[in-house]
C-alpha cells in the first residue's frame, strides 16, 4: 500500500508511507485454508518477493530486541539523539 500526499496548491505529489499486510484466505465455516503459491513472472516480482521475506525475518529479530526481558538501554539509547525526546529515568 502506498500513501501520497499532494498539496492542493501546487498539486505537488509526495510519498508519505507504505505498507504492507498479509490476506488470509478463509474457509465458510472460518477456518484458515490454504491458497495457490504466488506467480513471479518478472525480475521485479522476483525481487520484491524476496526483499519480503528478509523483511519478515528482520520483523522477528526487531521484535523479540525490544522485548522488555531482552531490551538492552545501553544499546539504544544514542538513538534518541536529535529526536525531541527528553530522558528522564527514575527508577
Amino acid at each position: 500500500l502506498r500513501v501520497e500526499a499532494e498539496n492542493i496548491k501546487t498539486g505537488t505529489i509526495k510519498h508519505c508511507n507504505s505498507s504492507y499486510f498479509t490476506m488470509v484466505a478463509k474457509t465458510e465455516d472460518g477456518q484458515t485454508t490454504p491458497v495457490p503459491g504466488i506467480l513471479l513472472e518478472t525480475e521485479e516480482s522476483i525481487r520484491r518477493f524476496a526483499r519480503s521475506i528478509e523483511r519478515q525475518k528482520q520483523i522477528k529479530t526487531r521484535s523479540r530486541a525490544f522485548e522488555a526481558e531482552n531490551f538492552q538501554l545501553d544499546k539504544h539509547i544514542h538513538k534518541l539523539k536529535g529526536h525531541n525526546a527528553q530522558v528522564t529515568i527514575t527508577e
